[in-house]
């Protein structure tokens, strides 16, 4: 495959169309080089330059350059040829013109008055030719793509963006498990972690106005986040599909959400309110949690088996509290040397509460009894928002530096994820696989509209009433 670029380093450059054998063939003598096509008899390859107005030709590793219609061009856009004619469109003439595709003579307009030519192509069974190729029996054998290679066995089989292959390179895992999810303000992104490109998808969900907290349940495979500016809660599976509105009356700010996965209800935060909130994951059944003493309430999360909540406050006496997910039971965790605690992330496992600060610009880590306070990092962070843990690793989005960063939560080595991308918002990194976790909500709701673990849950004779209706 042969592509353009017209960048900042203008270029030529083909690869295997498995990617492999990257190479620029043409680099000198090029500005704008819009138009491209492949002669298939002669084995030569054409490009048209707005900005140098010629078009020229070479050989398909770059060699043997040659000009075919030099400095009487407008804008050339697309080129194509049929036999010995070269045909072309320009954007300032919104004409279609032909020559000779050797000698460049013999130039006509073959079509006028156009608005905005685009991409032209010849189509026929020369341009199209038929040819057998290992792709073309039973795809290679490969489970989802067949790319053709120039490099032996002159194909690879590939996978979707996201998803590992096996170790018989032939067929692709059921799809990515270590995902990130991100709300970007206008679009929803999935980003996958098994796979070292990091590379991000958009979901197809439409009317995203204003998106800001982000996260997952893994049980129904629904993403839901929060709406400010349409001020809305919403859900729609990872695809994109079944997008539903949930929540949208009396809902100012919602800045944090979680998903109780377990008990199947959702929290969230409102800094307009100044209320954390509770309903079933379907959006019924609504129930205020806590409305007294609340500033700024932004980030919180869950801990379900613990029938516990924990969230960040950044109004004038900022502080992170904890409470039982039926709201009783609330006291301060944290309240000395905060400024705007954005983010927060749980580790249940090592039973560990982390949390970003934008204003003091560090991340640091308590017990989650309040106990063991310490810095993790404070270099370079300087205004994180979106803050999520999976595995061995810390997650962030940063609003100044226009990325997404890691952090071993041990070892403290850090890494960049994605960068320059704007708006970045929340973030939730899951194992779309991996379900954790129950409580005695979980059985058949506990009888209840809405079940909330009240209190640490232990076997015992008691476990059945350790929960609130």
């Amino acid at each position: 495959m042969y592509w353009t670029d017209w960048g900042e380093t203008p270029r030529i450059e083909r690869a295997g169309m498995d990617g492999s054998t990257r190479k620029v063939i043409v680099d000198s003598d090029i500005y704008w080089p819009n138009g491209l096509t492949i002669d298939l008899e002669e084995q030569k390859l054409y490009w048209a330059d707005a900005k140098l107005s010629f078009i020229h030709r070479a050989n398909l590793d770059g060699s043997f350059r040659q000009k075919v219609v030099e400095g009487s061009l407008t804008h050339p856009f697309a080129l194509t040829l049929s036999g010995d004619t070269l045909y072309w469109t320009d954007w300032q003439t919104r004409s279609i013109h032909a020559c000779n595709k050797r000698t460049g003579e013999k130039r006509k307009e073959i079509l006028s008055a156009l608005y905005s030519p685009m991409d032209i192509q010849v189509l026929s069974p020369e341009r199209q030719p038929y040819f057998r190729t290992q792709c073309e029996e039973d795809n290679g054998g490969c489970s989802h793509l067949c790319l053709l290679s120039p490099r032996e066995p002159f194909y690879t089989c590939a996978c979707p963006t996201g998803v590992q292959l096996q170790d018989n390179g032939k067929t692709c895992k059921a799809g990515a498990e270590e995902v990130l999810l991100l709300a970007r303000r206008t679009d929803l992104r999935r980003i996958s972690l098994d796979t070292p490109d990091f590379t991000d998808i958009v979901l197809q969900v439409d009317d995203i106005r204003h998106a800001i907290a982000i996260d997952y349940d893994p049980l129904e495979g629904y993403v839901y986040w929060t709406d400010d500016e349409v001020r809305a809660i919403r859900r729609a599976y990872l695809d994109g599909s079944g997008a539903q509105t949930l929540v949208n009356t009396e809902i100012n700010d919602p800045d944090g959400i979680a998903v109780d996965w377990v008990a199947r209800n959702l929290y969230w935060t409102d800094t307009g309110t100044d209320r954390i909130e509770v309903t079933r994951l379907n959006g019924t059944s609504r129930k205020i949690l806590v409305s007294e003493d609340l500033d700024e309430p932004r980030a919180i999360v869950l801990h379900p088996v613990m029938g516990l909540m924990y969230w960040t406050d950044w109004g004038e006496n900022p502080k992170i509290e904890c409470a039982n997910l039926d709201g009783q039971e609330r006291h301060v965790l944290v309240n000395t040397s905060l400024g705007w605690p954005n983010g927060l992330a749980l580790d249940v496992q090592e039973g560990k509460l982390y949390w970003g600060d934008a204003k003091t610009d560090k991340i640091e880590v308590i017990n989650v009894d309040g106990t063991k306070r310490r810095t993790l990092l404070e270099d370079k962070l300087p205004h994180i928002f979106g803050f999520t843990l999976l595995g061995d690793f810390i997650y962030w989005t940063d609003w100044q530096r226009r990325s997404i960063e890691r952090v071993h939560k041990v070892k403290a080595s850090r890494d960049v994820i994605i960068d320059q991308l704007p708006d970045l918002m929340g973030l939730k990194a899951v194992n779309v696989a991996k379900v954790v976790g129950t409580n005695p909500c979980a059985d058949r709701n506990g009888g209840a509209a809405i079940c909330a673990s009240s209190h640490p849950v232990r076997p015992s004779a008691a476990a059945p009433s350790a929960w609130s209706c």
